[in-house]
């Protein structure tokens, strides 16, 4: 089985090879037949474009490819501030510098209106110059740099040492140009060291091209990868035909500002890949095979704990690099319950939190309640609530479509069971409420497990009280204590509220911890009788904000609220 998995995967490497050469092979064709026409037409006078023409199609396929470059410069800069790449901010600087070389070349291009200095061939060629000698070798030197180095230092430091770079390069090309060699001669064309200057170009983009296919041909998963190495290919043909042109106005030129175009697209494209769809597409390969791993968990405990651990640890980098998307995980879908109504805000602190939440249906009558919150708010916080989520065990399924829903007790010894297997540090603990509701009687069982909040029932008639919890925390103490938890019970009336939140809205400041205490929030509820369980949730998020004012968050909050029909 071995060797035929090793020999399928051969051929799988062949085949994707053999497409590869075909693309790379019909890219060359394309671009010789391209030359050959821009060639033909230049020599027959077949197209010739007046410069009015010339000067909007250059001036669209600029400014497209300026939005492009400040765009991968937005993207690589504030996701490196996540993954912290070196190479990622030397691209993202790289990018900050072309996006105003290449403005300043568009509006002192032959023919434009007069912007800061009379327009020239020469003054908008050294501009593309400069701006082309930066890119092709800041972004072979950040294709060399290991993806996982770490950047030295404050990310504002590189942006300020580029902006202070760019500024200098302008100034020196508009009010000292005479120190600088000659690049265009009116009448004659480019100069030697122009067109030198070019060819080196050309080859900084080849030998990048080639340093990004050998990293993808390491690994054919890295896609991304493939496409950089096709853009710089595209990139280093275009600067070809920044060699051939002897008037700023005919067809090389206009060739190479297309080929420019569509490489700025392609490499645009892959840091978009592996900026912002990459780590989502990872964080769900991880959270997939953890849930792989946690099907047979009792079954065979002390494998499962190894593979675990592995997959946490690849979790954690993953949402070390995306921690908006732990953010984003919090649903908004409810039960369509006729006459029921449901409301929640999570309202997070700078950091990955550990509060969770969910409502769903156990069957046609019951309702499942679920709120807590992991002590902490990083990405350990983050990791415990994932596994909660995936090993809070609700009912047992029998053949035929038959299943027990378990009781809110029976639900919290199974979590607590499980979580002392794991091997989590024994200062991590979760403390959360259980409960089931019937739609059709309105009774409500639930359990604690150390929920330091007491939810609050807001009944029809304006009335508030409060559940009162005890329990033990889910936490890493088996071999010493074994909790009992108790399933009790309350009957709730048409129209009344149910109101959950986690220990962090009434944590606004350690110098008042009582500003919002369960007696404050009790006393404002009462004024909110016959309100929707949206307006209820609203309202307790403005009252949060309100007192929190300019400060900071302490902790992650989180509002459930719930209006039986």
């Amino acid at each position: 089985m071995w060797g035929f998995n090793g020999q399928l995967k051969r051929s799988f490497c062949g085949y994707t090879r053999l497409k590869i050469w075909i693309i790379i092979l019909g890219i060359l064709i394309a671009t010789t037949l391209l030359f050959g026409v821009a060639k033909f037409t230049e020599d027959n006078s077949l197209l010739v474009l007046s410069p009015n023409t010339f000067l909007v199609l250059h001036i669209i396929l600029e400014f497209m490819s300026i939005m492009m470059a400040f765009c991968i410069f937005a993207i690589t800069y504030y996701t490196s501030e996540e993954t912290k790449s070196l190479s990622m901010i030397i691209i993202a600087c790289v990018f900050l510098v072309t996006a105003p070389l290449d403005t300043m070349h568009t509006f002192s291009y032959k023919g434009m209106p007069v912007f800061i200095i009379e327009p020239s061939a020469n003054t908008a060629t050294l501009f593309w110059v400069a701006s082309r000698l930066i890119m092709s070798v800041g972004l072979l030197f950040a294709s060399l740099i290991p993806q996982n180095r770490e950047i030295k230092g404050k990310q504002v430091a590189y942006v300020a040492v580029t902006i202070g770079m760019v500024a200098l390069i302008i100034a020196l090309i508009l009010c000292r140009p005479e120190l600088l060699p000659l690049m265009y001669k009116e009448g004659i064309g480019l100069t030697p060291l122009k067109i030198g200057i070019e060819y080196f170009i050309t080859g900084v983009l080849f030998t990048t091209a080639f340093v990004y296919y050998k990293k993808y041909s390491k690994n054919v998963d890295d896609r991304e990868y493939f496409l950089l190495a096709i853009g710089f290919l595209i990139s280093g043909l275009g600067e070809l035909a920044f060699t051939l042109y002897r008037n700023v106005y005919d067809s090389y030129n206009l060739l190479g500002h297309l080929y420019k175009f569509i490489a700025r697209y392609m490499l645009f494209r892959s840091l978009f890949i592996i900026n912002i769809r990459k780590p989502y597409r990872n964080l769900w390969k991880a959270e997939k095979k953890l849930n792989n791993y946690v099907d047979n968990l009792e079954r065979s405990v002390t494998q499962r704990t190894k593979e675990i651990r592995k997959a946490n640890e690849k979790l954690v980098k993953n949402l070390k690099d995306a921690q908006h998307i732990q953010r984003a995980l919090m649903t908004t879908e409810f039960p369509r319950i006729p006459g029921m109504e449901f409301a929640a805000k999570y309202l997070p602190c700078e950091q990955v939190g550990g509060d969770f939440y969910n409502v769903f249906r156990l069957d046609e009558q019951n309702i499942g309640i679920v709120i807590g919150d992991v002590a902490g708010h990083g990405v350990s916080a983050a990791m415990v609530n994932v596994f909660i989520n995936q090993n809070m065990r609700f009912r047992v399924d029998y053949n035929e479509r038959r299943y027990r829903i378990l009781t809110p007790r029976g639900v919290l010894m199974n979590l607590y069971h499980v979580y002392n297997n794991m091997s989590f540090p024994e200062e991590m603990y979760v403390v959360l409420f259980y409960g089931i509701y019937n739609t059709v009687t309105g009774r409500l069982t639930y359990s604690s497990a150390g929920m330091n909040t007491y939810p609050l029932i807001l009944s029809a008639q304006g009335e508030v009280s409060y559940i009162k919890l005890d329990g033990f925390p889910i936490c890493k103490f088996g071999k010493f204590f074994k909790p009992d938890y108790e399933t009790k019970t309350l009957w709730l009336s048409p129209g009344d509220t149910m109101v959950f939140y986690s220990d962090g809205l009434g944590e606004i400041d350690r110098k008042r911890p009582n500003i919002l205490s369960t007696e404050n929030i009790m006393e404002y509820l009462k004024g909110m009788k016959d309100y929707s369980a949206q307006d209820v949730c609203q309202g307790l998020s403005d009252a949060y904000h309100t007192l929190l004012g300019d400060n900071e968050m302490l902790d992650d909050v989180t509002i459930l609220v719930i209006k039986t029909p």
